[in-house]
């Protein structure tokens, strides 16, 4: 194929090379531009302090370590404290600022703790990221009543009564933030054995949906994060008689890092509800 000339004195080669360097300087503006943003998005977090209950693994852990990333002051809360210590020590030799708070949530006591310790250590709270939980599993004959009024300590109750403590805090800044983690299984049926589990997500469903309207006004964003099966210790960490700690029904699904980073996206926006993860991508 022949060339001409388009533009008088420059041939169509010329004009094709101008057009590559063109489009090519356009890529590297857009790349600016999404870095710019970027980090615009990160210096936001920078010295928010953020309170991550069930922060030794799963989603917790990665929530932790991409909020130390962007420069927040970490308060990591689990009833096996063992990984939150070196993730703090990790985040405090890299110059950030993190501590560790041993707590069983099913304890109210303990609940009231980590509030007041984070208050003590860093005079504000920004972020409450409610996500520590296991799993009962149990049919409905099956139920002790004991251990089921224990999983909704942990996985509701705690979630109620942290978020309450925060609010008279977050108010008096002026706005902060509530993630709540849920599950796909707090939106449909759950498989049998697992209604108690999901009995807790619905509650919590139920309860911030609500919040979220009631301290809009405040400035206090509200979000149900509800993802689906993530690489966790949920089977480890099951109790019931369905419970088979032995059998890791987690192995094979989504790497939570995914959906945390799902989740920091989303809470830029005003979407109460939804799917971090591939659930939400589907």
């Amino acid at each position: 194929m022949g060339y001409h000339t388009t533009v008088p004195g420059l041939p169509a080669r010329t004009l094709y090379r101008i057009w590559l360097m063109l489009v090519a300087g356009i890529l590297m503006l857009g790349s600016g531009v999404a870095q710019a943003q970027e980090a615009v998005a990160d210096a936001q977090y920078t010295d928010q302090v953020a309170i991550i209950t069930g922060s030794s693994h799963g989603l917790g852990h990665e929530l932790a370590t991409l909020g130390a990333g962007m420069g927040m002051k970490l308060v990591l809360v689990d009833m096996r404290p063992e990984e939150s210590e070196k993730l703090a020590a990790q985040v405090r030799n890299d110059g950030g600022q993190a501590m560790v708070i041993e707590a069983d949530l099913a304890d109210p006591a303990r609940r009231a703790d980590v509030i007041e310790q984070a208050m003590d250590a860093y005079g504000r709270i920004d972020f409450l990221f409610n996500n520590a939980g296991y799993s009962y599993l149990a049919k409905l004959e099956q139920m002790d009543l004991e251990q089921a009024h224990r999983l909704f300590e942990v996985n509701y109750w705690a979630y109620a009564d942290l978020a309450q403590r925060v609010i008279p805090i977050m108010r008096a800044q002026g706005g902060g933030t509530i993630v709540n983690v849920s599950s796909i299984l707090g939106m449909r049926p759950a498989p049998a054995g697992l209604g108690h589990y999901a009995a807790t997500k619905h509650a919590l469903h139920g309860l911030f949906q609500s919040a979220a309207q009631e301290l809009a006004a405040d400035n206090i964003k509200v979000f149900l994060a509800a993802p689906g099966g993530m690489k966790t210790k949920i089977s480890q960490h099951s109790t019931g008689p369905m419970a088979d700690p032995e059998s890791d029904r987690a192995a094979n699904w989504e790497d939570p890092a995914i959906a945390a980073r799902d989740i920091f996206e989303h809470m830029q926006g005003d979407e109460v509800v939804f799917n971090p993860g591939y659930v939400g991508r589907q």
